[in-house]
């Protein structure tokens, strides 16, 4: 048995798992899916190629849960924000503060790598499609949850709506970030809830 494998042994398999996806998820922002190489993986995590294999079964499957965990991470931090109880005026500083934890450049590079790679691949779109209505969904569920807990409060669309602006008002800043300097995404994205949100 190598060194390599009895160092994996002793680290239990979620540790293992969790510090491939970092590693994965670092490795495809900086390569794209094409560039990157699953050596890069497991030498970015401190494992040996072996360890990626016995964790995922291709590189597609490596792709699509780095995906999954970067998105169960964006909803993670909106979700431990993102109360009922906040008030009207307080939801423009929630978002800034959602924004503020986390630097998008990385799981921007990371979607434009997975959503460039479904185009290419047919087959792989379906994955794609499904992690993003997962976001959707989160994000609208959220929606839903302030808004119904603030009936005086009118966003002039419906919670669908008001939840794919958002995301699409997100991303596309993220993407335009290096046309537009000193524009802080997550600063518009509360700029344009606060200019939204109108009592009824």
């Amino acid at each position: 048995m190598s060194d390599d494998a009895s160092h994996t042994q002793r680290i239990p398999r979620a540790e293992v798992r969790e510090r491939l996806l970092a590693a994965g998820a670092a490795v495809f922002a900086e390569q794209g899916v094409y560039g990157a190489r699953l050596d890069d993986v497991a030498a970015r995590a401190g494992f040996s190629k072996g360890a990626v294999y016995s964790n995922f079964s291709s590189k597609e499957d490596l792709l699509a849960q780095v995906m999954q965990r970067s998105t169960n991470l964006v909803l993670g931090s909106l979700q431990q924000l993102v109360h009922a109880d906040i008030a009207a005026v307080d939801v423009g500083d929630v978002l800034r503060a959602a924004f503020g934890q986390h630097d998008q450049s990385e799981q921007f590079a990371l979607l434009s790598a997975f959503r460039g790679y479904a185009v290419r691949h047919p087959e792989f779109l379906p994955e794609f499609i499904r992690q993003r209505r997962v976001l959707q969904d989160g994000v609208l569920e959220l929606v839903r949850l302030w808004l119904g807990a603030h009936p005086e409060v009118d966003v002039g669309m419906t919670p669908e709506e008001f939840a794919t602006v958002l995301i699409g008002a997100n991303v596309g800043l993220v993407f335009d970030a290096p046309a537009l300097p000193g524009v802080d995404p997550g600063e518009l994205i509360a700029a344009l809830v606060e200019a939204v949100i109108r009592r009824r």
